[in-house]
This record gives structure tokens, C-alpha cells and sequence, in this order.
């Protein structure tokens, strides 16, 4: 059920012979692609575990007309999302009661600069990403025009616990905090076709300690709205494939020293294929890779995930 992936803090852009502060790149990690078949569809109440193994490259860094950064900056990275989720046979609202922690775990790599002349892509060498936690309900048995409908709606908190140093452009944690609520469904159009949606809103806070080298006080995220969806297709018995991807765009612009950064909003589109195999009631796996595209002041790249389940 969750989260993070790439961890692109604050960058600078070339403007003639100096650089300035870029009113963008700001977002802090998001589940970008880390979750999709079958996502409304846990089955039924217990315990959970999910790692998610997922490998970013970022290409070309772009701007705000999706143009190419000079520099040559380049950045990737491992996560290992580690998650327990819980789901009690208690009910509100004709849902269960659940609730979900998040540890992530990422290591980061980058190169080149931020335009010319323009700082390098430094990057933390510390691992430990921020802490997510999240209570939910989970219902199982609605339908919807007479097909099975299950879907989640959830709130979460991500926290400021992860390693960060402000010397670096790109860290685990993100020295915020973010409030991010998100609906999931799955919906059983036929027996064996069917469409998986997660549906996030997210809202963050100041980071109080930027990247030293832009020489301002704070920055503050935009708030985004972004998704990831899903068709899947039944190939056999418990072994589906899919079309897979993720859609963000940011709604609003950046503050940066509690002043609106015209021309900071990130956007990204990005689909791929995708296969999620069911082994037994208690074990499951899936493996996808996505394309990026549409994007504007954020790293062009692509994603591979490995998603394991476990019901305890």
C-alpha cells in the first residue's frame, strides 16, 4: 500500500553568468508507481508485510517547459520500502479499521551540475528515509453498477525522521512534514478484467533548512495531486498482467521565504507494463517498469519495482 521513491530537495538553474535559486524540484519522495494491482483489493482482515524494491535512473533534468537543464546533472536511486499493515475485524462505517507504517530505506547517487555554472548534484550518503504512518478503512464487500467495488480511504502523515543534511541538493529525508490523504479502489469489471486507482492529495510543510547553497531561509512544496492506476487482466488462474502508471501534477506554486516561486509546479506521466502473480493465500508478487513523460521541472527517468506481500 505505499510509498516513496525518488529524492530530488532543492536545485539551482543556470541564468546567464550566475545561478539563482530554483523555484522547483522541491517535492519531497512520493509513491510514484510503488503500488497498483489490485491495491483496493487486500484480502480481508490480518497482518501484512510488503517490501518494495524499487530502482530509479533519472536522465535529463527538466525545467518548467520541459526543456533540458544544462550541466549534464544526472541522479538515481535503490529503495527498499519496508510496510506493515494491519487490518482489524472491527468495523465504522461499514469498513475495517486499519492502520499502516512505512520505514523507508534508499541509497542515492548523482552527477553533473545544475546548469553552468551551477552546483553539483550532491547527494547524502546516509540511508534512512521518513518514517509514514497510517490509520485507514478498508471496506471489502461494496459493489458498484452490480460488479465488486473494494476500496480504502486513508490518511497519512509522513514525518521529518529520515537523515538529512542541508549541505546536500538530494537526501533520504525531507525536513518536512507531509499530510497526504489518498482514496484506492479495485473494480472487478469482469471476472478476470479489472482497474486499480490510488488517488493522493498532498500538502507539505516548510523545510526550514534548505540546500546551503541557495542562501534562503525556507522553502515550502507546493501542494500536488497525483495517482496511480492500473488495468489488469486475468492470464491464468492468479497470475494477472497489466498497464501500469503514475500521474503527479502540482498545484500550486512553491514559497520560497514565504513569497510565491512563479514557474515551480512539477508534473510527471509515466506508464509501463506490468505482471502480479498470487502463489498462495499468503504470498504474492509483482514486477513493473515505467517510462516517463510529460515532465516539467522534475528528472526525466524510469522506475522497476519488485512488490513482495506477506499475510502473517
Amino acid at each position: 500500500m505505499r510509498r516513496k521513491a525518488a529524492v530530488f530537495l532543492m536545485t539551482a538553474l543556470a541564468v546567464g553568468a550566475a545561478w539563482t535559486p530554483a523555484l522547483a524540484f522541491n517535492q519531497p519522495p512520493l509513491n510514484l508507481g510503488l503500488t497498483d494491482i489490485l491495491d483496493g483489493a487486500l484480502p480481508g482482515p490480518g497482518t501484512y508485510f510488503t517490501e518494495y524494491i524499487q530502482a530509479y535512473q533519472g536522465g535529463d533534468f527538466k525545467d518548467k517547459d520541459g526543456n533540458d537543464i544544462g550541466g549534464d546533472p544526472k541522479a538515481a536511486n535503490v529503495l527498499a520500502m519496508n510496510q506493515f499493515v494491519h487490518v482489524y475485524k472491527h468495523q465504522v462505517l461499514g469498513g475495517h479499521i486499519g492502520a499502516d507504517v512505512l520505514l523507508p530505506i534508499v541509497a542515492i547517487s548523482g552527477s553533473g551540475t545544475l546548469g553552468a555554472p551551477g552546483p553539483g548534484v550532491s547527494t547524502n550518503p546516509a540511508v534512512l528515509g521518513d518514517l509514514v504512518v497510517g490509520p485507514f478503512l478498508q471496506w471489502f464487500d461494496t459493489k458498484l453498477l452490480g460488479r465488486p467495488f473494494l476500496q480504502r480511504l486513508e490518511l497519512d502523515l509522513i514525518l521529518p525522521t529520515g537523515q538529512y543534511d542541508e549541505k546536500y541538493l538530494i537526501n533520504p529525508g525531507s525536513n518536512l512534514w507531509t499530510i497526504e490523504p489518498y482514496y484506492a479502489f479495485t473494480w472487478f469489471l469482469t471476472p478476470k478484467f479489472s482497474t486499480s486507482w490510488r488517488i493522493h492529495y498532498t500538502y507539505n510543510t516548510k523545510n526550514t533548512a534548505p540546500f546551503a547553497a541557495l542562501g534562503v531561509n525556507d522553502v515550502q512544496p507546493g501542494q500536488a495531486f497525483h495517482f496511480n492506476y492500473s488495468f489488469e487482466y486475468e492470464l491464468f488462474k492468479n497470475f494477472r498482467g497489466a498497464m501500469a502508471g503514475y500521474y503527479l501534477k502540482q498545484l500550486t506554486e512553491d514559497k520560497v521565504n514565504g513569497n510565491s516561486a512563479e514557474g515551480s509546479k512539477e508534473q510527471v506521466f509515466a506508464v509501463g507494463p506490468a505482471v502480479h502473480w498470487i502463489f498462495s493465500p499468503q504470498f504474492s508478487m509483482g514486477l513493473k517498469a515505467q517510462w516517463e513523460t510529460s515532465v516539467e521541472n522534475r528528472p526525466k527517468g524510469n522506475r522497476t519495482t519488485l512488490r513482495m506481500t506477506y499475510k502473517f
